[in-house]
């Protein structure tokens, strides 16, 4: 890790009680972040980050309902003071649809409307919903960070695996769109991934287990994202917008711009990294 101060500094995450968002949270918080942990299940996130130099504040909420992303957001500006960084990282997949779906790849056509609809809802609009309420208080102190969770391109485009990679590719698309909106604004807007599936919730079995793996084989440990998370929340991370970064390529024994570099490429699909 690095040894990047984020006192003063507030994130929310969303998902923050599983898998990436919580590996997430507790970096923020170990950095000394205010972070609100969203999430859909209650958790024990706040006595388990207790000792940690930052504050953080679990919230129950659904994503899919705007009303819910309002009160996310206005809670946290109300608790600590504003809205720095954003990260939606919340996400339901595959496993929606089939629980075998990483070995019978389900067709388009047998998805049910409404799996397909909860998807979308959740990865996309979801992301959105929230981005739209915490980026004012960012705009208005001319500084703060949008991070959005995607994943690789080929998984993106991978068959049987619809709606999931197309709720990413939007989000993909999403961030370069937002990024440029964004430019000269004194905020960002980025996607980190961990770079392959990673052992958590989304995929059949529990996080841990002997055996499990993804459509390409060995899991990524969710702690790839937190040196990442650290300084893309941070003042370091000034002039980087529209990139995607990923986890398991950050080398922590280089400078963080060095690291940065090395494990970047424009959000989007101009580059298949």
């Amino acid at each position: 890790m690095t040894d990047i101060d984020l006192s003063g500094t507030t994130a929310i995450i969303t998902g923050g009680g599983r898998g990436l968002g919580r590996s997430m949270v507790f970096a923020l918080a170990g950095a000394g972040a205010n972070v609100t942990a969203a999430m859909h299940i209650e958790d024990d996130i706040e006595a388990e980050t207790k000792d940690l130099p930052g504050t953080v504040k679990a919230m129950i909420a659904d994503i899919r309902d705007p009303d819910a992303c309002a009160k996310i957001v206005a809670d946290t500006a109300s608790e600590f003071g504003g809205v720095d960084v954003m990260v939606n990282n919340a996400g339901v997949g595959m496993l929606l649809v089939s629980d075998t779906f990483n070995r019978t790849p389900t067709r388009f056509w047998d998805v049910k409307p409404e799996t397909w609809a909860q998807i979308i809802e959740t990865n996309v609009t979801g992301g959105f919903q929230m981005a739209r309420e915490a980026v004012t208080h960012m705009l208005d102190k001319g500084w703060g960070r949008i991070v959005n969770v995607t994943t690789s391109i080929h998984t993106m485009q991978r068959a049987g695996f619809s709606p999931y990679g197309p709720s990413k590719a939007a989000m993909e698309a999403t961030t370069s769109c937002w990024s440029e909106d964004l430019e000269g604004t004194g905020v960002s807007c980025n996607i980190l991934i961990p770079g392959g599936a990673a052992d958590t919730n989304l995929l059949p079995g529990n996080p841990g287990d002997p055996g499990r793996s993804g459509a390409d084989g060995m899991l990524v440990d969710p702690v790839v994202m937190r040196a990442p998370i650290v300084w893309l929340a941070s003042k370091q991370s000034d002039g980087w917008n529209g990139k995607r970064f990923i986890g398991r390529l950050w080398d922590e024994s280089l400078p963080t711009d060095e690291a940065a570099a090395g494990c970047s490429a424009p959000a989007g699909f101009g580059d298949r990294l």
